[in-house]
Parts: structure tokens; sequence; C-alpha cells
């Protein structure tokens, strides 16, 4: 038996033999057990075996069809199309299917999921949780059954996924690096002994396997009589509104999931811990309670006063202890302020606040659509002149139904204009943001200097996701200074920010002169997106030849706007009557605006990314 048993798994890293990760492993068995569970989706940095544990599930179950979707496949190649061939020879158009059908009764697995195009990921999850794949396209039409399984991977630092695409996974589950020094060791040995001699490896773990095949089998044959308590919905769903989770999906899943957990464990009922360990591996990555709570309660650095204080109200005599001030021998007050909390900023925010005025909408962070330059092939369309780039297989679809009325005489297949289809390649550009930041007193005085600080350390940890760059120019006193140059480095941009000093007057026009002409003299030769995002309450107070100080800064906002850069106001003005400098600078530069004291550090990172990107 254990010869047989090697003798099938030539090849395969045995499920078994991976090294601790019990819950993503759990995931997976109680997906393979459960046609119900629509979807596994498994995160973690790289070189944390994902794709490993996930292709060592053809170990324990026998006859499994795994198929591993291309990052470049077309939707064509996923759903189907034309089969050119029989159009040819016959002329007529007939359906060809595609992935999604030879997939039928196996698992497809998309590593690196972050980094499909969405529209393939929600073909995918459309067929899934319909089983069928329909299509209509291209004068053909065809119908067939879609019943497979879903593994996803990805590492979070090549960028995030959509909240609507993560919320269609019923499992989510992580990998950690493994920091016990022991298992390590064992990692390391079972890997070296898999590359060197794997039928060894299968030997030494082929009780194991054995045994949990047939676990596997009994658990399947028990699931569809496992039950679950009527008490146990009310606590499903008082769980999921106390996360903030929207929709049902995630009610589902853990009920579904719970069921599996049982089976697995050779029960015919779920109790509580089943119903904890499902809400572990279906609610984490739906939930938005730590959002909302963040709303409810901004980062600042303020502190509830004890019962019988009274807390001071006025902000420029109220001292939280992140500060330090130094007095200057010239009688300027300085402060550096700590750096708020740092954040995790994710694409499955909330969307932002419809005040904000968007502008152009944009299509996917840092990409742009091309049919003259070099890309990624996304699509195709019929050329608007002449053909640059052809799309040869779309052509000869175009042409196929035709070959039998034209005359090839010598010819394998005759093509006319009308065939012709071009390529649409998406090419990914940078982003540069700079912001440029009111580093006067007033800034100080209101405590928004933490906030800001926090929001751009964490937009730096965001771009170095998305490969973006990210600098920071402050004005403060009579100048401008360049405290961080565009740069993905997060350490280097903690010390700048953590070092910059708040005081003295606002030379906005000065700020703003000088980052327009470093983002423009930079732009030369690129093809970078820039973005300036200006923080201030537009109350400039020092002029650039002795005259109004505010009446230079729209001079310069004039001039700027004819520059090719974005531009984004965030109004830090607090109190009454409210000045509406800042929204004046934003209709001059023609940017985005919106106010600040309605945000805290979350929300103001998420409505400048999306007031940036879209």
């Amino acid at each position: 038996m254990v010869a047989g048993t090697v003798q099938l798994l030539r090849g395969t890293y045995p499920f078994t033999a991976v090294v601790g990760q019990d819950q993503v492993k759990k995931a997976l068995l109680c997906a393979a057990i459960s046609k119900e569970i629509k979807g596994v989706l498994i995160t973690g940095p790289a070189g944390t075996a994902k794709s490993t544990v996930v292709r060592s599930l053809r170990s324990v179950l026998p006859g499994l069809s795994m198929h591993n979707l291309p990052l470049n496949v077309s939707e064509d190649r996923l759903v189907g199309g034309i089969d050119v061939d029989h159009a040819i020879k016959h002329g007529e158009k007939r359906y060809q299917a595609g992935i999604l059908k030879e997939v039928d009764g196996g698992l497809l697995y998309l590593d690196e999921i972050n980094l499909f195009e969405d529209h393939i990921i929600q073909r995918v999850l459309d067929a899934m949780e319909g089983g069928e794949n329909r299509v209509e396209r291209e004068g053909v039409s065809g119908t067939h059954d879609c019943d497979f399984g879903l593994v996803g991977t990805m590492d979070p630092a090549e960028g995030a996924m959509s909240s609507h695409l993560l919320d269609r996974f019923d499992i989510c589950v992580s990998m950690d690096s493994i920091t016990d020094r022991d298992r390590r060791i064992e990692v390391l040995r079972r890997r070296l002994l898999h590359e060197s001699s794997p039928e060894d490896l299968v030997s030494c773990h082929s009780e194991e396997i054995l045994g949990l095949m047939e676990d596997l089998e009994e658990a399947e044959g028990r699931l569809p009589c496992v039950i679950f308590p009527d008490a146990f919905y009310e606590t499903v769903s008082l769980l999921t509104m106390e996360m903030g989770v929207q929709g049902h999906r995630g009610d589902m899943a853990v009920v579904r999931t719970a069921r599996a957990l049982a089976a697995l464990d050779r029960r015919d009922q779920v109790c509580l811990d089943d119903l904890q360990e499902a809400a572990s591996m279906c609610l984490q990555h739906r939930r938005r309670d730590r959002e909302e709570e963040a709303e409810r309660s901004p980062q600042t650095e303020e502190q509830n006063p004890e019962p019988g204080e009274e807390k001071e109200q006025e902000e420029d005599v109220w001292q939280p202890p992140q500060s330090d001030r130094r007095e200057r021998a010239d009688g300027d007050r300085e402060d550096i302020f700590s750096i708020g909390d740092p954040f995790v900023v994710i694409d499955y925010l909330k969307p932002a606040d419809k005040r904000v005025d968007m502008g152009k909408r944009r299509g996917k962070r840092g990409s742009s659509v091309r049919s003259d330059l070099p890309g990624r092939c996304t699509s195709f369309r019929i050329p608007r002149g002449e053909v640059n780039d052809i799309a040869l297989v779309p052509t000869l679809r175009a042409a196929a139904p035709y070959q039998v009325q034209r005359r090839r005489e010598d010819v394998a297949i005759v093509l006319e204009s009308s065939d012709f289809r071009e390529k649409v390649r998406v090419s990914k550009n940078g982003t540069t943001i700079m912001f440029l930041v009111d580093a006067s007193g007033s800034m100080g005085a209101r405590r928004r200097m933490v906030t800001v600080k926090g929001a751009i350390l964490s937009l730096l940890k965001d771009a170095y996701q998305k490969r973006d760059s990210v600098g920071l120019m402050a004005f403060r006193k009579g100048s401008a200074e360049l405290l961080l140059p565009p740069t993905k480095s997060v350490d280097l941009a903690y010390s700048r920010l953590r070092e910059m000093p708040t005081g003295g007057r606002t030379p906005l026009a000065l700020g703003l002169s000088k980052a327009a002409h470093m983002l423009s003299s930079d732009r030369l030769g690129k093809e970078d997106d820039m973005v300036m995002v200006i923080v201030s309450d537009g109350k400039a107070n020092v002029p650039l030849d002795g005259g109004d100080a505010f009446a230079d800064t729209l001079e310069v906002a004039s001039k700027a706007s004819a520059l090719p850069i974005r531009f984004v106001v965030v109004d830090t003005g607090s109190g009454y009557p409210r000045l509406d400098r800042a929204q004046r600078l934003a209709r001059a530069l023609g940017g985005a605006y919106f106010r600040l004291e309605d945000l805290n550090a979350d929300r103001l990172a998420h409505s400048i990314r999306m007031a940036v990107h879209g």
C-alpha cells in the first residue's frame, strides 16, 4: 500500500508534510469536502509556501484535476469563443469552449490573483457561483456546466483586491512566516529532502496521507447529515452585525464552513468551537467594525479628562504630550510633533465622501490604456485609423467565417481590411505624489500635524505596494524646504517626518511655486502621473515681492494650473466665520477640494487616494 502511494504521488509535495499553517490546511480541506463553500483565498508574504500547500492537495485527493490559470489569460481563452478551425473549413460560426469548460469537475487555481484584471476574476466567480458558463459574443453562443472549486493566493505587498471581490470568497486565511526555530529547521529539512529524493519524503508521510484520505472520504459522506443548531443562527447574525459585515455572504459562509469543520472532526452537530473557527476564516476579510470605530473616534492626540477635570477649551493653550517645544533665539516658537499612528491603506475602504470633487474618473491605479505603446494586451478593438498593433487571433476569428466565399488560391486564409483588429494594451505608469504641507504655527495650534504626518506615512506605505513615489515639502517662516524627495523608502520617510518642525509664518505662494517647479522639472522624459496634495488653510501671510500674500498665491496657482500636474487641496481651516481661501486656491489650480475637520487619518488618506486615482 505504501509503495502504491509513493508511485501515485511521485513528484507531488505531500499535504501532510507542510509544517504548521493549520488554519490554511483546514480551510482547504473544508472546501475539498463541501461544494457549498465558494472560493478560498490565501494571503501571505512571498516565500511562505502558498503555492506549495495548494498544489499538495493532489496528494490527498486522488484524481483531482487542477488547472493553473495563466496571469495573461484572455477572456476568449477563459470563457470560450468562435471555433476558428471550423469556421475556416465550413464557413460557419460555432462556439468553442474555453478553460472554464476544461476545469469543470476540478480545481481552478489563481496564483497572484490580485494581479489579474478584475473582469477576469469576475467572470471566474460568476461561473463558480452560478454553476454555469453562458457566452454570447462574436455571433456565437454557448452554455455549459461549471462545477469547480476555486483557490486564489496573493501577496498583499503586491497590491490589494477590491472589497466586492474579496466578499465573494467564502474563506480568506493567511499564511505567516514561521518564526519558531525548530519548525523552520524542519521546513528546511523536508524541502531539501523533497528536492533530492521526493519518494523518501512521501514514504515518511504515507501513513498520514492514507489516513487523511480516509478521513476526507468519511467527512464528505457525513457532511449532508451535520446539524447546525437553530440557536447558532442568532449567534452568527449578532457576530456579523457586531463586526460590521455588509451583505449576507459572510453569514452563509460561516454556517457552511462550521458544518464542514464538524464533519472533518467526525461529529454530526456543529459546536461552538466550530462556529468560532469558521468565523475567523470567513469574516476577517469582510469586517468593517474597525473602520467605523475610526470614523467615530478620529485619531488625534487628545485624551479624555479624568472625572472632575475640565478640558482646556482653547486649542492654542492645550498641550498634548507628543510635542517637543523649543524657543528660538528670534522669539519664534517651534513644535516637533510626533507621527500619528500608521495604518494600512487598503483598496476596500468605503467610498469617498460625495462632497469631494473627484474630477475625471480614471481607470485602475497607475495604468493607462494605449494602442501605440508597449504594454500588456488586455483586449482588442476595431481600428479607428491606421492599424499599429494587429491582434492576430481576433483578426483570424473575424475573417474565418468568410473564407469559403473568398478566393484563397495558394494562401491558407485571406484577410480584408474589415477583418483587422488591433490590440488594446495597458501599460503601468508610475505616480509621484508630492505633499506640500503648511508647517506654520497655526498648523501646530490646531493639532493638524500629527494627523497629517500619520496620513503621509501611511500613504507612503500604500505607494510602496502600488510602486508609486511620495515626497514631502514643507513651507514655514520665509522658506519652503524639500524634506523628502520622491521616494519609496518607508524608513527614510519616517525619519524625515518625525524631525519636521512646526512654527512661524506662512509663505504659501513660495511653497506652491517651488513644489510646482520641482514636479514639472522631474516629469521631463517620464510618463509618471504627477500629483500635488496641498495641506493648508490658504491663509498666506508672506508675499513674494512685498505685495498681497494671497494675491501672489492665486497668481502662482493660475500659472501652475497649466502644468501637467493634478492638484488636491485639503482645507485645514476651522472656526467661524470660515474663510474660503483654500477653496479659491483649489479653483485657481483647477484641482479637487475638500475639508479636513470631518476626516481622521484613515479618511484623509482614503479621500486623497480616491481624489488622486479615481
